[in-house]
């Protein structure tokens, strides 16, 4: 184990980043999670639960650095990246990482916040958005399976450390204060997931909080204040609080590799984990005859964290746990056929009798699946009344990297079915332009004014 604390190794390694370091994969994955980020960002705020964060930023009447998207208002730096990361996180609909949690909701909105107020350009946004990416995933490595199997909500803790790192790279701070930022940011990281047992939808504000905490730490650092750096490793650090070690050797052979390539992009407003039973359900469909009335038994096999994450939650009562429940998932494609994102909104449908009749024969366990297995994997074996069992094993998911049916593209397109009709079409077409020439653009300024749309 080093004897330099982990807190100065990662603001050394944040601070010598350069852009041409950057494989060119690690710049299209920056280059997509911004495009996904600002589509979910304008999309979420439409909705009722993040109106709450939104006035109150408002009502701080501060000065005016930084967009806050649709609205078109302006704000300091670290709350545009607070409302916009709640924004980001609104739907469920946002990046899912094996190491990082979540890194678009967190990572983005405190990129494209910092990278206004301080006039940077293109290239280093896309810097910053890699190194608070690595940020997040080497510190994940080795905490968010404890995190998540004790109910600690990983992305909003990690999304804290890699705000901080974020920022301070646009903010151009020094290793000293970078190592500073990270010691305040953990004073910052917390967050538990009750709201997946008994509903709230403060669940969609941790990302936003952990973009505001983050960036709150590197502008203290720049001023000066001062924080601990051993705060990963020391005895009461981010690694034996929620990890139960202090040994950092987990991290050592992972830095050379860029983590933000491994993002996975959901392409279903769920759970992450919901991904693999929805399409594993849709295969079955597909390939054979299905009738969801004569179900006797939905066995999933799952990864033993997602049992207790997601697969826990079954009957919804609002729309975080109905996003939350595997089983609602399933039993939405077994009986009408899609998962949409209304689907998941209409009280309606949470105690509908005949989602609740497939929802109550959903069994999860936990399986070992091989260990060169995709990160999100499922196993479904469907009984029905007539003896037949139809199985299907589902390795990964379409939205991981390396599935065969992911194109970049599919990410264009979620891009543009979020954004209609809430930004003109030539506005949507603009943005995607813009994006896809970030390294070239001198600074945020038209790309952020292009989100202003209208809202309905």
């Amino acid at each position: 184990m080093s004897e330099t604390p982990l807190a100065a190794r990662l603001a050394t390694w944040v601070t010598a980043l350069s852009y041409d370091q950057l494989p060119p994969r690690a710049v299209e994955m920056a280059k997509l999670l911004i495009l996904d980020q600002l589509g979910l960002q304008v999309r979420g705020a439409t909705l009722p639960n993040v109106r709450p964060e939104r006035r109150l930023v408002e009502a701080m009447r501060a000065a005016p650095e930084s967009t806050m998207v649709l609205s078109g208002a302006r704000t300091v730096a670290p709350y545009a990246a607070f409302v916009n990361g709640t924004l980001g996180a609104a739907f469920e609909f946002d990046d899912v990482h094996m190491y990082a949690a979540h890194i678009g909701s967190a990572v983005v909105p405190t990129a494209l916040a910092f990278g206004e107020s301080t006039g940077a350009s293109g290239r280093e946004v896309l810097t910053a958005v890699v190194a608070g990416a690595q940020v997040m995933s080497l510190l994940g490595a080795t905490t968010v399976r404890d995190m998540v199997g004790t109910g600690w909500h990983a992305s909003k803790i990690l999304g804290t450390f890699a705000a901080a790192a974020t920022a301070g790279r646009l903010l151009g701070l020094t290793t000293v204060q970078l190592t500073h930022a990270l010691g305040i940011a953990g004073s910052d990281a917390g967050g538990t997931m009750e709201y997946e047992r008994s509903g709230g939808e403060v669940k969609r504000m941790h990302s936003g909080s952990a973009a505001r905490s983050g960036s709150q730490a590197a502008l203290l650092a720049q001023d000066g204040l001062t924080g601990p750096a051993t705060i990963i490793e020391g005895e009461r650090g981010l690694f034996p609080l929620f990890a139960g070690t202090r040994d950092t050797s987990g991290v050592d052979g992972l830095w050379d590799h860029f983590h933000i390539v491994d993002t996975i992009f959901r392409l279903y407003p769920t759970i992450g984990s919901a991904g693999p039973a929805i399409e594993a359900v849709a295969h079955l469909l597909a390939h054979g005859h299905l009738p969801w009335r004569e179900i006797k038994e939905i066995r999933l096999g799952l990864p033993a964290i997602a049992v207790g994450h997601g697969a826990a939650v079954t009957r919804p009562t609002d729309m975080v746990s109905a996003q939350f429940s595997t089983a609602f998932s399933v039993a939405l494609r077994l009986v009408r056929g899609h998962n949409r994102p209304e689907d998941y909104m209409d009280p309606v449908l949470w105690t509908d009798p005949d989602l609740l009749s497939v929802v109550d024969k959903v069994v999860p366990y936990a399986t070992e699946f091989p260990p060169d297995a995709p990160f999100l994997s499922c196993r479904v074996d469907i009984a029905l009344a007539d003896g037949r069992v139809l199985s299907h094993t589902q390795w990964g998911v379409r939205g991981q990297p390396a599935h065969p049916d992911t194109e970049d593209t599919d990410i264009e397109a979620k891009f543009l079915d979020n954004v209609d009709r809430l930004i003109s079409g030539p506005a949507a077409r603009k943005t995607v332009e813009r994006i896809n020439e970030l390294e070239h653009l001198d600074n945020m300024a038209e790309l952020m004014s292009l989100t202003a749309g209208s809202e309905r």
